[in-house]
């Protein structure tokens, strides 16, 4: 049939992407975007919003879990959209979705949503209305973007890393910018940047398998660490779903890694920063 694409084809449109800025002003439209095999004049685009593709032992309820337990949100924590979707992806454009926030009782106003691309907010949108953008005026082939979407509220915005994923060129499954910071003889906190903020992170320490972290979650803090040590992590992504809109060869990129040593006993706290390695 004119116009439907296998779900791991990609076959970019060049012109006319700027038709797209009107499927978002409608619910009738908003049909549109969602229906798989959608067609401009003849030309393919991708459709992301297919039947689920799970990873093999991986379920919505496992370690690569999307359900966000109120309990979990905490006090302190701006709450924050959950479950970034790219749902079509374009040469000069994409479209994401995402749901709204888990918002504990009594916890505070939650406004609008910020839509950001590089940290720079390319629109806002109010609370209950669409949770789905259209983001123009991007070079696909050539650069990787980070699109995230940011809650606003009456007590500061969210973590845009925590609904955020990679588009663009060279996008692996695998975090990005490794760090380990405050080093002590027994402690030492890691941070990466996720590809996906829906992925699970599985945290391997010397070659073992030490923690598992949960989606939305980008640190993890090490104790009883032995001073005077030298360690080897390996942070390893969990897709919730397989990415079939990267390359084989990027889908495989799942692993990223990061060397350190605690201090030897007696020597006061300090704090480094290590690049990673792969």
């Amino acid at each position: 049939m004119r116009g439907l694409v296998p779900s791991n084809f990609v076959d970019f449109v060049q012109d006319n992407e700027s038709r797209l800025a009107s499927t978002l002003g409608s619910e009738q439209d908003q049909n549109f975007i969602n229906h798989s095999g959608i067609s401009l004049q003849g030309e393919h685009i991708l459709d992301l919003h297919s039947p689920t593709h799970m990873d093999a032992g991986i379920t919505d309820n496992g370690a690569g879990t999307l359900d966000v337990n109120i309990d979990d949100i905490g006090e302190d924590i701006v709450p924050y959209p959950r479950k970034i979707t790219l749902i079509k992806q374009l040469a000069k454009s994409v479209i994401v979705g995402w749901e709204p926030p888990a918002v504990p009782p009594g916890w505070g106003t939650v406004s609008s949503y910020n839509v950001l691309v590089d940290k720079e907010t390319r629109m806002n949108l109010t609370l209950g209305s669409r949770t789905k953008a259209l983001i123009e005026k991007l070079n696909m082939a050539a650069c990787t973007y980070r699109i995230s979407v940011q809650c606003v509220t009456s007590r500061g915005s969210s973590d845009e890393l925590q609904c955020t994923l990679l588009v663009g060129k060279d996008v692996v499954v695998a975090p990005s910018h490794l760090r380990v910071d405050n080093i002590t003889q027994i402690s030492a906190q890691l941070s990466w940047l996720p590809t996906n903020s829906n992925y699970s992170h599985v945290i391997f320490l010397n070659e073992e398998e030490f923690d598992i972290v949960k989606a939305a979650r980008y640190k993890y803090q090490f104790f009883n660490l032995r001073p005077n040590m030298a360690y080897k992590v390996k942070v390893l992504a969990k897709p919730h779903q397989m990415p079939w809109q990267l390359p084989l060869e990027q889908r495989e990129k799942k692993e990223a890694f990061v060397e350190f040593s605690t201090l030897p006993a007696g020597r006061e706290r300090q704090d480094v920063t290590l690049l990673e390695g792969r």
